[in-house]
């Protein structure tokens, strides 16, 4: 008794096309998804007009296009696994610069009451007459520093914690803010940057290392700017 090459294959079932699709997702795994080409592949060999055959080319075009479809999920499984491995040696990289200090886009200074911080200007043109101020979180002015000429580009300076008198602050929140001319003579505010050290570091939801700031902040790796010390 001849068996049916279509029996196992799924057939649309209008009572049951609109329930949840199983955990193997559309179209199946790709397991499935060769077994049913074999089949429909046979179906189509034992079916075949005798007097007009199935062409080579047309056959050897398929078995290409199974093999293709076999090597892309087996390549789907390796870039999976890989970016996994990536992450994990990114991220034990990252435990790495607990205590080192990144230099990030920011305004606010986490001053401790000793330890000077490091800051940056950063200009997309050549700059004169650069002067940083720093303010308390009451918005008085603390002391002003007068960089003078900066290059394009990031340009470090030092805060030493102390005011314009030279009086040591105490510990808290201070903020930085920077104005200069450009060479044509116009007003520009280039973007200031802040050190603050790594006191943790922890996944993010999409598997980049995500530091944890002495001054609160939380960043990315590719956020910092420069490090120091």
């Amino acid at each position: 008794m001849a068996t049916d090459p279509l029996a196992n294959i799924r057939k649309y079932d209008p009572a049951t096309a609109a329930q949840p699709k199983t955990s193997s997702g559309v179209g199946g795994t790709v397991t499935e998804q060769t077994q049913n080409f074999l089949k429909l592949l046979i179906a189509q060999i034992q079916n075949q007009d005798p007097m007009a055959p199935m062409d080579a080319s047309s056959m050897t075009s398929q078995m290409s296009q199974l093999n293709m479809v076999s090597s892309m999920g087996d390549m789907n499984k390796s870039m999976t696994a890989m970016l996994s491995q990536m992450q994990s040696v990114n991220f034990m990289n990252q435990a790495a610069v607990i205590g080192r200090s990144p230099v990030v886009a920011g305004s606010g200074i986490a001053f401790d009451g000793a330890t000077p911080v490091v800051l940056g200007a950063n200009s997309v043109n050549p700059l004169t007459d650069a002067v940083a101020t720093i303010k308390d979180a009451g918005g008085n002015t603390v002391n002003s520093m007068n960089m003078g000429k900066l290059d394009e580009g990031m340009s470090n300076f030092t805060w030493d914690g102390k005011d314009a008198d030279g009086k040591t602050m105490p510990a808290g929140m201070y903020y930085l803010s920077i104005s200069a001319s450009n060479t044509a003579g116009g007003k520009e505010v280039p973007t200031s940057y802040v050190a603050s050290p790594v006191m943790a570091v922890s996944k993010g939801s999409n598997g980049e290392a995500l530091l944890t700031l002495l001054d609160g902040r939380k960043i990315n790796a590719s956020e910092i700017q420069q490090w120091i010390g």
